[in-house]
């Protein structure tokens, strides 16, 4: 990921806002760059003890499938091309995951599934349904009774029978990457299909029950206009889904746009932003974080539940997982990356686990991770009971800075970032980072 300066301190924030600096999407704290690749039981035992702290509490779960039918160029999450059919023998390898996962877990409620990639749309109806049942049975619950049961769809590989058929299953929330509705953008980003067959797949969602059709759009694509975004924005709108993400472009290292240098431009980024902002709360959407948009009924609840701290246990190939005080990654690579996955059926099948690095939190990282992912609405009394301390306390300094720039609305009961500030989240959350994460961040060579 992108830095600023040489240490989270160590930036002009007022200075990198009126450039504009853009400032890349950070979902999670620390960041996988920080990870280390440590000895696998010294890392189960981290995880053990961050499980047995919130065994009171409930669970969710995130289940990867690493299959693409090609690799987009703006993503580096991990996947693997593939035109065959070994999908039954890789649900094979999850379900034994998983099963090492509910001999600690399966006492929790689970709040959450969700079915990501990868593109786990590929595979067929009854694959997927192995998958659910086997979490149904290992933590003994009934799926209908499960708020969230979460699917990522590629436009391309549904159409009204298989949605209804995946409905049939339970899955109850559908996430269409669509990115761009401009056929010239698609193309850009490495799609073989149109806007118009993606059109009718956000069409066939709708009309198949799903409780929450979720669309996903990109913004700073090559070539992409403000006029372009709005077109994209419109058009989406035409069909009212419960859940609206708009995403700024990030550069990743190792992906096809990086590799071509494409450079961002900060000010069009940010008016691209203003843009969403603007057409989507006069739509009557409400903007839940600076990327995500909802109606009533609508929303991403497993991220809601991430970024509230509660457990989420990742299961399959690239998978990560993200507990109490410690993260995890199930392997990966963009470079090398059907040895990521054959190395994930290795170690699955020698019954040993399926983590390859991590990351213990210890308190002071736990409260910064805490500040930002919460710094949208941040409950200091609920911060203090969790850590015996008022969050003013710990970060005086940033918050002040944050609070006389305008970008931070502090009261006796909470800190919430300003309508400004969230404009500028991506940026504003780096001064919360520890040294240590920045340091390993700034030293990742991205050679994986």
């Amino acid at each position: 990921m992108k830095l600023i300066g040489d240490g989270p301190l160590g930036f002009d924030l007022e200075k990198a806002i009126a450039q504009p600096v853009n400032g890349d999407y950070v979902y999670m704290y620390p960041p996988r760059q920080a990870y280390s690749t440590s000895a696998w039981r010294d890392l189960r035992s981290a995880i053990e003890c961050s499980l047995a702290s919130t065994d009171d509490q409930q669970l969710n779960l995130y289940v990867h499938f690493p299959f693409c039918r090609q690799i987009c160029k703006f993503c580096n999450l991990y996947s693997v091309a593939t035109i065959g059919s070994q999908f039954s023998d890789y649900v094979e390898l999850v379900e034994s995951e998983l099963a090492s996962w509910a001999k600690y877990t399966s006492q929790r409620t689970v709040d959450t599934v969700y079915l990501g990639g990868g593109t786990p749309s590929l595979l067929p109806p009854q694959d997927l349904d192995r998958v659910v049942t086997t979490i149904e049975r290992l933590w003994s619950f009934d799926r209908t009774a499960v708020p969230e049961i979460a699917l990522e769809v590629a436009p391309d590989t549904v159409d009204l029978k298989r949605l209804c058929e995946l409905r049939s299953i339970g899955i109850n929330r559908i996430n269409l990457g669509l990115q761009t509705t401009s056929d010239r953008g698609l193309h850009a980003i490495g799609r073989r299909h149109g806007y118009e067959p993606a059109r009718r797949s956000i069409d066939a969602a709708l009309n198949a029950g799903f409780l929450n059709v979720c669309v996903d759009l990109i913004y700073g694509l090559p070539g992409q206009s403000l006029q372009d975004w709005d077109s994209s924005l419109e058009d989406v709108l035409e069909f009212c889904p419960q859940t609206v993400c708009a995403y700024p472009l990030t550069l990743r290292p190792n992906t096809g746009f990086a590799r071509h240098n494409l450079v961002l431009d900060g000010g069009e980024q940010y008016a691209k932003y203003d843009l969403a902002l603007q057409l989507l709360t006069s739509r009557g959407y409400v903007q839940e974080t600076h990327v995500r948009y909802s109606l009533p009924g609508g929303g991403y609840r497993q991220k809601r539940n991430h970024w509230a701290g509660q457990d989420i246990i990742g299961a399959g190939a690239g998978a990560r997982g993200y507990l109490n005080s410690v993260d995890y990654r199930n392997g990966y690579s963009v470079i090398n990356r059907r040895n990521a996955l054959k190395s994930y059926a290795a170690r699955v099948r020698q019954g040993i686990p399926a983590f390859d690095s991590g990351f213990v939190l210890d308190v002071d990282e736990q409260m910064r991770r805490a500040v930002i992912l919460g710094l949208l609405y941040l409950d200091r009394q609920s911060f203090e009971q969790r850590f015996g301390v008022d969050v003013m306390r710990i970060f005086s300094g940033e918050i002040c800075e944050l609070h006389s720039l305008g970008l931070l609305d502090i009261t006796p009961r909470s800190l919430m970032l300003t309508v400004r500030g969230r404009k500028y989240r991506d940026l504003v959350i780096l001064r919360f980072f520890s040294e240590t994460v920045w340091k390993r961040v700034a030293q990742f060579d991205y050679m994986e």
